[in-house]
């Protein structure tokens, strides 16, 4: 991994969270605040919501609570190599009957 922080002038990471009635990311449609995941980079710093870190959000289904998988895609890009990739994913306490989750990582890719 040094060489790759060393050669590299950026890079990118993908993660997808599959989820079934489990909202992961932001506010719903009523402006309602849901608790959000968290991911940790190779650095030990944090991207989080309304942070400097914030990924970018592809797209975000997870809201949708119908009984139905849905998927929330994330997309983790940086000049600062030594963030990348996501190491550890936070997730939530406690979920209630009926909610699942799993997490998807993509490829990692530094230029």
């Amino acid at each position: 991994m040094n060489f790759l922080h060393l050669l590299s002038s950026e890079a990118s990471h993908s993660i997808t969270v599959h989820c079934l009635n489990t909202p992961v990311w932001g506010t719903n449609e009523l402006h309602v605040q849901r608790p959000s995941i968290s991911f940790k980079g190779w650095n030990g710093q944090m991207f989080e919501e309304n942070t400097q870190l914030e990924p970018k959000v592809l797209m975000d289904e997870c809201m949708i609570q119908d009984g139905s998988w849905h998927k929330t895609q994330f997309l983790f890009h940086t000049q600062d190599t030594n963030q990348l990739p996501v190491v550890q994913v936070h997730t939530f306490a406690h979920l209630k009957q009926g909610q699942q989750h799993y997490i998807e990582s993509g490829s990692v890719c530094f230029l």
